[in-house]
């Protein structure tokens, strides 16, 4: 409570107070890259990638392993690829960036609804996970004390998103990435040092003591073996490469990097903090599964969301080193909570408020209102639908989120920033196409019936083996990107590109 009252101090002190756009990112202002890169990849990182992915790792070994380095792979991508193409496109938002490509409001309207349906999912899993892993802490069991923990960080985490701002989120950002990598750090060379830093041992040790032997790592402990399981490892392994890079929290942080050559090394910065803290995960996951064993972290925990303070407490009993991680896991995800909130109120205000967007690039004082009321309902709504999915398998909204990101505002991000001949009529079927096919893929898949961990688990009207339908989805968002555009026989596709490159160029923003 005394650390999260300190960041609590520092958020409000370091905010935007009552700015015009307070809420929207900060473009045009000089700042340090290392600090927006911590701040990206802070926004790559969530509560519930840090805790389930060593989990995934103890119980799963090599599938665990490999989610990370998929991971790792989008913001590499990101870096390599959109970034500096999306910062010099201007704007702030995806659909600001995009404007000068497509002028209409076509467009702007199909990324604000695809972005709010990756929204949605993401807050409710977030604030899910914590309040779940708060109950934990707390000794509390029974419904009413997981509806009063939902109702209560979440009530506080939209409220410090209301008064602090981007500039408050992105200082809390910094804090918690550092604070996240020497907690990890700590917790890694514990591990590493109980086996006197021989990774072999460390290896033996957490196949010997998994439920798997020698299929610990290799392929298959995730999703089986056969046909199906390789597609949903293919699925899920381009879900996270694709999904997690293009999120709305994490473009969003992009839109407002430094201008320049800034936004490489702010990306530089990012991808060398997300590759260090997905290191420090795999070490402390294979310890996890070395030190506890998989029977015995399944019987404390089957989802194995708790691996990451039971591993802590087992290295160092009853000391500040748990209480530091917990506080860690706790700030993560804050600050999560409240940045996607952000990413969903400012394309509330901006990207579905008809013509206004249009005429005026810097934010009115009428879109920071608005703002404000769009993230105090979301938070509303969010809550609301938490304290119904409170007992929910999490990996269906995880699914959910990533699906959507990777097959609607991926492809159109690639297609809009790197291809002239991508028309409005290709991102429309891009966009809607793909993130139909997806909700229909997902609703009969055995995450939400068929299963005793479907989220239905009484029902069974699921029609597919397919737990991750990126693999289908994600080929299918592109291919509907290019056949759209290569029968949209307009000619102004070019015309309106070369006026992005030329933004680009010369790094103006666009309205």
């Amino acid at each position: 409570m005394v650390f999260l009252g300190m960041c609590g101090f520092l958020w409000l002190f370091t905010a935007s107070g009552h700015d015009d756009t307070a809420m929207f990112p900060t473009r045009g202002t000089p700042g340090k890259a290392w600090h927006s890169g911590l701040a990206i990849s802070g926004d790559s990182l969530s509560a519930v990638t840090l805790m389930a992915l060593v989990g995934l790792i103890a119980f799963t070994g090599y599938d665990g392993i490999m989610l990370s380095v998929g991971c790792v792979m989008s913001l590499v991508l990101l870096a390599l690829l959109i970034a500096e193409p999306l910062r010099k496109a201007g704007g702030h938002t995806v659909g600001d960036a995009l404007a000068r490509r497509f002028p209409g409001r076509s467009v702007r309207t199909a990324v604000a609804v695809v972005t709010l349906a990756v929204c949605l999912p993401y807050l409710v899993l977030q604030l899910t996970a914590i309040s779940a892993l708060t109950c934990a802490v707390l000794g509390l069991t029974g419904g009413t004390a997981k509806t009063a923990c939902v109702i209560v960080l979440g009530s506080g985490m939209i409220s410090l998103a209301l008064t602090g701002g981007m500039r408050g989120t992105a200082r809390i950002q910094i804090v918690k990435v550092i604070a996240l990598l020497l907690a990890l750090a700590v917790v890694a060379v514990l591990v590493l040092h109980r086996f006197h830093w021989n990774p072999d041992r460390l290896l033996g040790a957490a196949a010997s003591h998994s439920l798997l032997g020698d299929g610990f790592l290799g392929p298959g402990a995730l999703y089986g073996h056969g046909w199906s399981g390789m597609a949903n490892r293919i699925g899920q392994l381009i879900s996270l490469a694709l999904g997690i890079g293009f999120l709305p929290q994490v473009t969003m942080r992009v839109l407002a990097a430094p201008p320049g050559r800034a936004t490489r090394t702010a990306m530089h910065w990012a991808v060398a903090q997300f590759l260090a803290v997905s290191a420090f995960l795999v070490v402390i996951g294979l310890g996890t599964a070395a030190i506890l064993g998989s029977p015995a972290l399944h019987q404390a925990d089957p989802s194995g969301s708790s691996a990451l303070l039971l591993i802590t407490n087992t290295l160092k009993p009853n000391g500040v080193l748990v209480s530091v991680v917990i506080c860690v896991v706790f700030l993560t995800a804050l600050t999560t909570v409240t940045d996607v909130t952000l990413a969903a109120a400012t394309s509330m205000a901006r990207d579905l408020t008809p013509g206004e967007a249009d005429r005026h690039d810097t934010p009115t004082r009428r879109q920071e209102h608005r703002a404000r009321w769009a993230a105090a309902l979301a938070g509303v709504v969010t809550i609301a639908v938490a304290v119904k999915a409170v007992d929910w398998n999490l990996l269906v909204l995880t699914t959910l989120a990533l699906t959507l990101s990777s097959s609607g505002l991926a492809p159109v991000l690639f297609y809009g920033l790197l291809w002239p001949r991508f028309t409005a009529r290709g991102a429309l079927w891009c966009l809607y196409g793909s993130s139909v096919l997806g909700l229909l893929l997902i609703a009969v898949s055995p995450l939400i019936s068929g299963s005793p961990a479907a989220a239905f688990p009484g029902w069974d009207f699921h029609r597919t083996t397919l737990a991750n339908p990126a693999l289908v989805t994600v080929p299918v968002g592109f291919a509907l990107g290019w056949l759209g555009s290569i029968t949209d026989r307009r000619d102004s596709a070019a015309e309106h590109y070369g006026k992005l490159a030329t933004a680009s160029l010369v790094g103006r923003s666009t309205g």
